[in-house]
């Protein structure tokens, strides 16, 4: 198979007879009056959203509002002492809090993550093709040549030369560092996308190149997307429609660009204001993409 025709197979699952059903038409995730207490604080209360087939949603809200720790909660990866009430559905199932084993299954197969901090997330004794490659080993039976095939279509998606395949993360830019999260996050031709303040750690102009290159990605694989983040100047780049956190609960919703223009909640004008301020175009000398 030439690089062309394996680009067009990557366009679909690795093994569509595999791949997580909907337990509802367009249906990719749904979360009910989910509660989260840590330590008899409530970190997350009552939080209810839905992502439809080919969605970009964001989630916005200032830091220690809760992103972060929803994320952990429809990931599975809350700490063990957490109390979770409520109900998430994703990929037809439904996941109980303490159920490891449906979880896992679900991450990196049905769920790619792309993280904040590209350099604390890539693991620092792999090599970017051996990092892109770890979900398939862990969920596919695939020969080592498809692998590595599917690996280097991968990386030329990203914009990331061959010649970076043995490279490891601390040999690496912050932009190209985050290109290898993508590349692992979508590897697996995953139905959501979990992007969790994936520019928080590079530069303005950087961040607009791994935005468009993400968003880019997640629309020609048909995927959904989740896009968390404290910034709208980001999130209006990112999301069609979004929903704003403050304090563990979800204020405000609605399309990205008009709430961008007529917020209604303080903490959303707050967030709004800052967004005017500290916007994404800044000096070009400081690209290191």
């Amino acid at each position: 198979m030439n690089r062309t025709d394996m680009k067009d197979a990557m366009a679909q699952d690795v093994d569509v007879a595999t791949r997580p059903q909907l337990a509802t038409s367009g249906e990719i995730l749904r979360v009910r009056d989910l509660s989260v207490q840590i330590a008899d604080k409530t970190v997350l209360d009552d939080v209810t959203l839905d992502i439809g087939a080919s969605e970009r949603v964001g989630l916005i809200g200032a830091s220690g509002s809760g992103k972060s720790m929803l994320v952990k909660a429809i990931t599975g990866l809350l700490p063990r002492a957490a109390r979770v009430g409520g109900d998430i559905t994703m990929g037809g199932t439904r996941l109980q809090a303490g159920d490891d084993a449906a979880f896992a299954a679900l991450r990196g197969r049905y769920v790619g993550l792309v993280f904040q901090n590209p350099g604390a997330a890539l693991n620092p004794v792999l090599s970017v093709e051996q990092q892109v490659c770890l979900p398939l080993r862990l969920h596919y039976d695939l020969d080592a040549g498809e692998r590595r095939d599917r690996v280097m279509t991968m990386l030329e998606r990203v914009g990331l030369p061959a010649s970076l395949a043995g490279s490891y993360p601390h040999e690496l830019s912050g932009g190209q560092q985050q290109r290898v999260g993508i590349a692992t996050a979508l590897i697996t031709s995953p139905r959501l996308i979990i992007a969790d303040e994936p520019t928080t750690a590079l530069d303005a102009i950087v961040q607009r190149s791994i935005i468009d290159l993400l968003v880019s990605l997640v629309e020609s694989a048909g995927a959904s997307m989740l896009f968390i983040t404290h910034d709208f100047a980001v999130l209006s780049r990112a999301t069609t429609r979004c929903m704003v956190i403050d304090r563990g609960r979800i204020i405000e919703t609605g399309d990205t660009a008009a709430l961008l223009h007529d917020p209604r909640q303080p903490q959303t004008r707050l967030l709004v204001n800052a967004a005017k301020t500290l916007t994404l175009n800044v000096n070009p000398e400081h690209h290191h993409a």
